[in-house]
């Protein structure tokens, strides 16, 4: 089976939820983009952290992330993500987020890095679950789907008005 079509394979709400996190991380970079500034290691004359930093752009290096709407609206929705990244980054060295750069990228900012990916796999997973749910509860007892959207009449309903004819 080729990678192609695995993806088309996905359930609608798997591919819903992705193409958002997709957008999001648009919107997030757009507004990064815009309101980041030059990296300066001590900008208020005492150390700093490194905020998020990309390539000599950051956010955050003495402000919170999320005096910035684009960050919040991230934050909110990506929070397991956050989470799961943060819990991992501290269990590997706790002073792994502080002040150290790789690759022109700030320890935020390979903890955003993680966060984007591990995002998807939070969508792809919380998509494969509203889909077992839904396919579960829209199933009846006899293995068949409850609702024939043929005709949009349940096989409750057929049934009743089968016998009530005869």
């Amino acid at each position: 089976m080729t990678r192609d079509n695995r993806f088309l394979r996905l359930g609608k709400v798997q591919k819903t939820l992705l193409a958002a996190n997709i957008g999001l991380w648009i919107y997030f970079v757009a507004g990064f983009v815009q309101s980041s500034y030059p990296f300066r290691s001590n900008p208020l004359g005492h150390p700093a952290g490194t905020g998020y930093t990309f390539w000599g752009h950051s956010i955050a290096v003495v402000e919170s992330g999320l005096v910035y709407p684009f960050f919040r609206v991230l934050f909110c929705a990506e929070f397991p993500s956050f989470l799961f990244a943060t819990l991992i980054a501290r269990a590997i060295s706790p002073d792994l987020l502080i002040n150290w750069f790789f690759l022109g990228i700030s320890g935020g900012g390979w903890l955003l890095v993680a966060v984007m990916v591990v995002s998807f796999v939070q969508w792809y997973l919380i998509g494969w679950m509203v889909q077992k749910l839904w396919q579960k509860w829209s199933v009846g007892p006899t293995g068949k789907r409850n609702h024939d959207h043929s005709h949009g009449r349940t096989r409750t309903d057929e049934a009743t008005s089968t016998t009530s004819s005869l």
